[in-house]
Parts: C-alpha cells; structure tokens; sequence
C-alpha cells in the first residue's frame, strides 16, 4: 500500500503575525521542514500543498526531497488543498492529511496511524478525547476527497462514514497543540525534546 502524507501548507499565518512555517525550531529546521521530515519518516511520499506565491519555501523542500505543488485556488480554503493534493498524488493508496504546525507531533503516533488504516477505512487520532492529525483516508475516499472544497476539510467525508472510521486512542498532545500564535510558539518549544525533533 502506497502511503502519501498530504501536508497542508498553502495557509497565510494571520493569526501568528508573521509566516509561521519559517519560524525556527530549537533542533534548528524551520516548522515546515520539521513538519515534513517527521511526516516522510513514517510514510512512502510526502507531498506539501502550498499557494502559487510560496515560491520561497520551494528551496528548503527540495533540499530534504519532498515534493510539493501549487494549488492556485489555496485561499478557498483547507478543503481545496485537500483536493488538489489527492488530485497531485493519484497513484496512492493512501493518504495521511496534516497541516504543517504541529511541532510536538510524535512519528511514533503517524505510524501507528497509518499501521491501523484497512483498505476501506479512515483512521482519527484521539488523545484525552480530542481528535486531531494526521488524519488517514483510504483509496475508497478519492472521489469525496478530490470533490472537496471550502474550509470543511475532510470532516463532511468522516461523519457520512462514521461506522467506517477508527478513532484511534493515542497517548500524543502533539496531535492538536498547534502553532497559530506567537503565545502557542513559546509554550510549545517549552515541550520539544529530542523524540519530537529526531
């Protein structure tokens, strides 16, 4: 089974002030290239979805050798790029959705992810009962996952199949403690260690 981690990076950091997927971790890498080096240990491809005037960031994905495209529509929301990754990476028969600012993130936790997936399934990950990313969808969602649009995400696709969906218990904050605000980014380097930055 292919396995492609869809790494939504097509936002505008509104919230952060500043382009947040720039900002430097304490390992070094910037929360973009974290992000996608700890998605493309646990997976067989990773692809970031960013908007068409992200051409600054092209540099460091290519230097790690992940790939990336432009979705031109970006700013219609999360469900687009959704859309044109899946759209991008139709060779799959997986893919593990996640926006690009979860700097706690275990890999440990997107293989597990990924390792409960079936062939007809989706798989949320739950800690202390809040559901988070990565989020796995199997090769039965492509046509609900290209026809996706807006900022609904893939939510709309996981409650139409709720029986089919495994909501998976795992004992990682770093599924939902993202990085919108300056706030986030100083109580969040507080946690970072070793086992999230290796």
């Amino acid at each position: 089974m292919k396995s492609i981690g869809l790494l939504l990076a097509a936002g505008k950091s509104q919230r952060f002030g500043s382009d947040k997927r720039l900002q430097r971790l304490p390992g070094g890498d910037t929360l973009l290239i974290h992000s996608a080096k700890i998605l493309h240990k646990a997976v067989d491809d990773v692809l970031v979805v960013l908007d068409p005037e992200d051409e600054k960031l092209v540099e460091g994905l290519e230097r790690i050798a992940v790939r990336h495209c432009f979705n031109s529509q970006a700013d219609e929301g999360i469900g687009s790029s959704i859309s044109y990754g899946v759209k991008t990476s139709l060779d799959a028969d997986a893919w593990l959705v996640m926006p690009a600012d979860l700097p706690l993130l275990r890999i440990d936790t997107i293989q597990r992810v990924l390792s409960a997936l079936s062939p007809e399934g989706a798989v949320v990950p739950v800690c202390h009962g809040s559901r988070g990313h990565p989020v796995a969808f199997s090769r039965r969602f492509v046509a609900e996952l290209t026809a996706l649009t807006g900022s609904t995400g893939g939510r709309s696709i996981l409650q139409r199949h709720n029986r089919d969906v495994t909501w998976l218990n795992v004992h990682d904050p770093g599924i939902y403690r993202d990085m919108d605000t300056l706030k986030d980014q100083q109580s969040l380097l507080r946690f970072i260690n070793g086992d999230y930055i290796s």
